[in-house]
Formats: structure tokens, sequence, C-alpha cells
């Protein structure tokens, strides 16, 4: 009896918030590997993502054979990410910090691309909203969506800090918007999510991470005007 070939792929427990299990089968490419790389690269703040690819193909194309080669756990990726990408052509200059923000948000960036067993993981459609000089967060319309928030005001500090950031903790955002506690930031939060849901009818602008802190959703993107 002629037995079947088995797929590349059945089934897999990715350890994000929760096991999520697949059965599909998938081909992971370097183009995909490449596209993941460079949106994480931009989320954390390294500029030039397209350059230290190019200068790194035969890097990708081993990093890309290595995560086919894994159990596909976000924790087992992103141990693989740190290594590699420490090594990578470009970002030598970049201290350990920022490659471990790089190799976080990639590795979630492939883990979802493995549950959703989508081919364009990382092509995000964004809602695009605007701060103004005046501390206005808007979007067009803006005489429909509209949410002033004072300049002085720390909601509105907060959201100017995280503009174009990864994952920032907690401390570090209370220094650098000058907040007086950590549950000043976690509250002002709170109601910077509650007012953008009634003004703007967005959902979570600002979304949180128990381990890694406070991030801009990536669903939207904010253009200082």
């Amino acid at each position: 009896m002629k037995m079947k070939k088995a797929g590349v792929a059945t089934k897999y427990k990715l350890n994000i918030r929760r096991p999520v299990t697949m059965v599909q089968t998938y081909q992971l490419s370097i183009i995909t590997t490449e596209k993941i790389l460079r949106f994480s690269m931009k989320e954390v703040g390294i500029a030039g993502g397209d350059k230290i690819i190019r200068n790194n193909k035969p890097a990708v194309a081993d990093l890309t054979r290595e995560i086919i080669e894994t159990k596909l756990e976000v924790r087992s990726i992103r141990s693989l990410l740190e290594r590699r990408t420490s090594k990578f052509e470009g970002l030598t200059e970049y201290d350990q910090q920022l490659i471990k923000a790089l190799a976080r948000e990639a590795a979630i960036a492939f883990a979802e691309y493995f549950a959703q067993g989508k081919a364009k993981p990382v092509e995000l459609k964004q809602t695009i909203l605007h701060l103004s000089t005046d501390a206005d967060l808007y979007r067009e319309p803006r005489s429909k969506y509209l949410y002033p928030m004072g300049k002085e005001d720390l909601r509105h500090r907060i959201v100017k800090y995280l503009i174009g950031k990864g994952y920032q903790a907690t401390p570090d955002i209370r220094i650098a918007t000058e907040a007086k506690s950590d549950y000043s930031v976690r509250s002002a939060i709170m109601k910077i999510n509650a007012k953008a849901k009634h003004d703007l009818k967005i959902i979570k602008l600002i979304e949180g991470r128990r381990t890694d802190g406070y991030r801009i959703n990536p669903k939207y993107r904010i253009f200082l005007r």
C-alpha cells in the first residue's frame, strides 16, 4: 500500500496569551521572513530596514530554515531571533535592548502568521490619526471624529511619547511624561482608550502587555501635525 506523504505542518500550539491550534499546511518563505523583519524593525524604531535585509540575505535564508525547524513557540522563535539578529550587518550599532525588542516584535508577528495561515501577515490595514499642535487627536472627517486632549494634559504627553515606538515599560513612560506615578500612567491610558472609543469610534488606541508595557495599537498610525 502506498502511503500518502505528510504535510509540512499539521498542528501547532503557539505560546501567545493562550494556546492556538491550527490544522493547515503552510510554507514559510524567505520573502515572508523579510516582510516580518522589516515590519518589526519599523515597529521598534530601527531605521534602514530595507538596507539591513539586503545586506543579510544569506542570514535571512538561514533564519527562515531554522524557524521552520523549531516547534513554533514564541519563546523559541524569540530566542532564535535574538541570536541571529544580533549578528546582522547594520545592527551592530544598536544596543542589546533594541535587538531584544526587535526579536520580541518579530516573534509575535511570526506566531500570528502561523496561527492565521495568511500569506501576507504584516500588511496591516491601519486607521490614520492625526495629533495637531493644539493637542487635538482626530481622524477624517475631523468635524465628526475629534478628541481634544489639551496640551498640558498627561494623556496628550503619553500619546505623543508613544508615537513611533514599540512597547514601553510603565516606569519609562512615567519618567518621560513626568507623571506622578505608575498608577497615574495606567489610569491615564484607560481614560485615553475610553475617550478614543467615544470620540474617535476606535477600539483600544493604546494596548498593553503585562511584561512589556504599552504601545500604540498597530491598527492605528498617528501623524504629528
